[in-house]
Formats: C-alpha cells, sequence, structure tokens
C-alpha cells in the first residue's frame, strides 16, 4: 500500500515541477513580437529571366521590407534583419505586369505575422530583334551632274535588337553620305542611325554594327544629242525626212572624257537598197570606249525616208 502511495507522490511530485518549469520559462522568457525593418528583399529567378530574353523593365523603387514575427524574448533579442530572408519569385517569364507575394523565411522558433509592403509590381518585357537593310542616302547637291553607285559595302543588313516597344518603333537604318570627301572611291566607316517611319531617332537599340564600310564609284553624267549616221546613200537621192527617238540620252564617264563628247552617233545605216525609200527600225548606238549610258537602252528607233533630187 506505501509502494502505491510512494509511486502517486512521484508522479504529482514531477506533474508539479513540469508546471513549475513552464511557469518560470513563461515569466522569464516569455512569447513577444517585433518588426524588424529593412529586410533586404531579393529576386528570384532575375537570371532565368535574362536567359530566356526576357529583361525587367520597371518594378515599385523599394528594396527591403519590414517584417513583423512572434517569437520568445531570447530568440528576439539576437534577431536581426539578416536573419530573415525576404524574396519574390519572378517564376516562368512571360511579359506583362505582374504583382508577386513576399515570401519570408526565418529561423526556427520565429513565426513570420506579416510583411510590409506585403507584394511588389514588376513589369517583363521580351527582348526581340529583326533584321534591316542599309539605306544610303546621298543629299542632291552632291548627286549633281554625277553617278554615284556603291562599290563596296558591308554590311548591307543589320540586325537591330531590344525590348519589343523600342524595335517595334525601328522602321529603318540610314547612313547619310554629307561631304564630296565620302566620294573619293576609298573606304569609309559611316555611323548608323535608326529612325522611326516619322524620320526621328529611336533609342535604347542595339545594333549587330554599329557604323558601314563603304566606298563609291563616282562618275560625270553629261546630256547629249543622238545623231544619224549613215552612208551609201545613192547619188540620185536625198533624205526627204529622219526621226530619231529618243533625241537625247545621257551618258556617263570621267569628266576629261565627257568634255569631249557632244552627241552620240547611232552605228552606220546602209542607205543604197531600201525598200519603198523608207528605213524604219531600231539601230544600235555607237558607244565610245570608257562611257556608259545611264539608265537608257543602247538602241535608238530611226526612220529614214528618201526622196528624187531635184
Amino acid at each position: 500500500m506505501n509502494n502505491k502511495n510512494d509511486r502517486k507522490l512521484v508522479a504529482l511530485s514531477i506533474l508539479v515541477a513540469v508546471i513549475m518549469w513552464a511557469f518560470v520559462m513563461t515569466s522569464t522568457n516569455p512569447s513577444l513580437s517585433k518588426t524588424v525593418r529593412n529586410v533586404p528583399l531579393t529576386i528570384k529567378n532575375q537570371e532565368d529571366l535574362q536567359k530566356d530574353g526576357y529583361t525587367l523593365v520597371g518594378r515599385d523603387q523599394v528594396s527591403s521590407v519590414n517584417v513583423k514575427v512572434e517569437g520568445s524574448r531570447s530568440d528576439l533579442a539576437s534577431l536581426t534583419a539578416d536573419d530573415l530572408i525576404a524574396s519574390v519569385d519572378l517564376g516562368v517569364p512571360t511579359e506583362g505586369i505582374k504583382t508577386l507575394n513576399v515570401k519570408v523565411e526565418g529561423p526556427s522558433g520565429i513565426k513570420i505575422e506579416s510583411v510590409s509592403p506585403s507584394n511588389f509590381n514588376f513589369k517583363v518585357e521580351k527582348i526581340v530583334k529583326k533584321d534591316l537593310p542599309i539605306e544610303v542616302r546621298i543629299p542632291d547637291r552632291l548627286k549633281e551632274s554625277k553617278i554615284i553607285n556603291v562599290s563596296e559595302q558591308d554590311p548591307k543588313r543589320i540586325t537591330v535588337s531590344g525590348l519589343r516597344n523600342n524595335v517595334d518603333k525601328v522602321n529603318k537604318l540610314v547612313i547619310s553620305i554629307n561631304d564630296d570627301e565620302f566620294l573619293d572611291g576609298k573606304i569609309h566607316d559611316i555611323g548608323v542611325k535608326v529612325l522611326d517611319k516619322n524620320g526621328k531617332s529611336v533609342e535604347n537599340i542595339d545594333l549587330s554594327k554599329n557604323d558601314v564600310s563603304i566606298a563609291f564609284d563616282v562618275l560625270q553624267s553629261k546630256e547629249v544629242n543622238l545623231e544619224l549616221d549613215y552612208e551609201n546613200l545613192p547619188k540620185n537621192m536625198q533624205i526627204e525626212e529622219s526621226k530619231i527617238s529618243p533625241q537625247k540620252i545621257i551618258i556617263k564617264g570621267e569628266k576629261n572624257i565627257l568634255d569631249k563628247i557632244n552627241s552620240i552617233k547611232t552605228r552606220k545605216i546602209d542607205l543604197s537598197s531600201l525598200k519603198n525609200n523608207v528605213f524604219e527600225q531600231s539601230v544600235e548606238l555607237n558607244i565610245p570606249e570608257s562611257v556608259e549610258l545611264s539608265d537608257t537602252d543602247s538602241f535608238a528607233n530611226v526612220y529614214i525616208k528618201l526622196g528624187k533630187k531635184n
């Protein structure tokens, strides 16, 4: 009987001891709340975003958060902002505005009660590319009496890249030749201008190459008359009527050569045996060496009518 009572007393003593220990602990190390300020905010998966061709173009301008936590007096006493990890996860990249909740992790025994601000807004845009030809612009004052042709050009097309919103504005790529010095036959590097449909510069665009290496062949041009050249006109005949179309053509070549040319003749036309004394056909032009035609056919339409001499 005494043994049974002894066991009851032992159990009761242990229970009282536990209650007393809990009382002492809660009295000397109670559970409290605390606000930890300026906890650094980490953005997760930002590198993956860039690898997939996206980028952050806007976000709430906040780099830290305030976190209200709960824990024992002893745990909270030594808790600092460096002991908490606040983060937002960008997740799978998509374009548009995202509102993401802040997640906070803390040491064991620390309960997260609230976060301020609790979420952030992010704007994500896709980085896009497009390939465009190079437009070469030469003002009329430099073109006067000249035929200007590109002899060398590298590259002929350039890739533009950047945020979709900026790349969509790009209408053309242009290099401007504004001085005679670029027409000396040598290769020059000319900077590329990125323009929208209204001719205004588009900013924040990356180019696969920022300038174009280009050289020109420059020839003088001159308008001259076309003349008929014929042979074997019968002695008793004369030319009553003649027509040539076109009457004038533009030739191109070096200036010292063109200065000596005032007209271009047709190939020799044989008038010795004409049917019904009429010649009407296309005749090749007799173009001198080192001279070219400017966008003109090398033939002329000729009409000749013969009549007897009085």
